[in-house]
């Protein structure tokens, strides 16, 4: 469903955001991040802190992975919006060659290492993990966390901006380029496929939630991530491969929006 984006209005953030974001591609930006030599990354609790410098930090900022470390009071927003935003409390001037930490989540410090191999990750004593170590300890740190990740990576690698979705009651929220330019387009549920749900179990925990998005003009999309077969071992990264995943938009039917032009219900055969 995420492939017929280019139907759907974008609701840019000023006159100019749609032309700013084409000069910046996130294509062009990854391709930078991948040039980079790796940071190192350490566990805190459960998210991820990497030490960056200020050349990281940038790139890190207008692809939006993670966010600085500790938060910062950001300045009260300009009148337009400003890409690439700055980055709150970031001083060159502050730590030896302007290094600075941003906190990632599980999912971002993940792909960052597993699919771009631009982040190393260590452990305590600067011992550097591999991908199925560093794999295992994610599994144990977050709940269907194989799921949500399957969900994440695939937003990202159609260049999607994949962002908490906790302030609308979401797993991610998708946009389409940096929040700073665009409104996000979707919130995104992950639904564990043939897992017995815990939530959108009724008609009414469903309404409500297409009502939460519609009110914040979002479109809900919920993914389905669902093993090939029962006896998928899900201790290493490479079961990812064993996992199938469906995408499906809930949008509200409004009978006035679907139908012709001075139609009536009575006059349109297919419904009857």
């Amino acid at each position: 469903m995420m492939g017929d984006s280019k139907e759907r209005r974008v609701r840019w953030k000023g006159r100019h955001a749609c032309e700013t974001a084409l000069s910046d591609p996130m294509s062009a930006i990854y391709s930078a991040i991948k040039a980079w030599t790796p940071p190192s990354g350490m566990f805190a609790d459960s998210a991820v802190l990497l030490q960056v410098n200020s050349e990281q930090a940038q790139l890190l900022n207008r692809a939006c992975f993670g966010r600085p470390y500790p938060p910062a009071i950001a300045p009260p927003p300009p009148s337009a919006p400003t890409y690439p935003p700055p980055i709150p409390g970031f001083d060159d001037s502050d730590s030896k060659e302007g290094l600075q930490f941003f906190q990632l989540a599980l999912e971002e410090a993940f792909y960052l290492n597993y699919e771009m191999k631009v982040v190393d990750m260590m452990q305590e004593e600067r011992v550097l993990l591999s991908h199925d170590e560093l794999w295992r300890l994610m599994l144990k740190k977050k709940q269907h966390f194989v799921q949500h990740y399957k969900a994440y990576s695939h937003m990202r690698s159609k260049r999607w901006v994949v962002l908490s979705g906790i302030q609308f009651g979401a797993d991610f929220m998708a946009y389409r380029h940096h929040p700073a330019l665009v409104h996000s387009d979707y919130a995104v549920l992950v639904m564990l496929g043939e897992e017995r749900q815990s939530r959108l179990n009724t008609w009414t925990e469903l309404h409500a939630m297409g009502r939460l998005c519609g009110s914040v003009a979002k479109t809900l999309l919920l993914i389905y991530v669902k093993r090939k077969d029962a006896a998928v071992d899900s201790t290493f990264p490479s079961c990812l491969e064993d996992f199938d995943l469906e995408t499906v938009e809930v949008n509200r039917w409004l009978p006035e929006k679907n139908r012709e032009a001075g139609e009536t219900l009575e006059e349109n055969s297919e419904l009857g």
